[in-house]
């Protein structure tokens, strides 16, 4: 994919920006936000809109991708 609108429907400092204000409401469960886009990418699947199930899946490999980075930068401080 050439472009982060391509793969993600939106930018990817718009992605992370939406993960920052759902911390708001999902708090330390920010594991339910990432399954909650996975969700819809399923959803998508079924309504056979193929290229936007796979822009949520990209949003989710992001966002875990983020997160697993985190887990390790305070595992080596530790």
């Amino acid at each position: 994919m050439a472009t982060q609108k391509q793969m993600y429907g939106i930018t990817e400092a718009q992605v992370l920006r939406d993960y920052r204000e759902a911390e708001r409401i999902y708090g330390e469960y920010m594991n339910l936000y990432i399954m909650a886009i996975l969700s819809d990418a399923q959803q998508m699947i079924e309504y056979r809109k193929l290229k936007t199930a796979n822009q949520f899946i990209n949003k989710a490999k992001l966002l875990l991708s983020n997160r697993a980075r985190e887990y390790l930068d305070r595992a080596k401080g530790e």
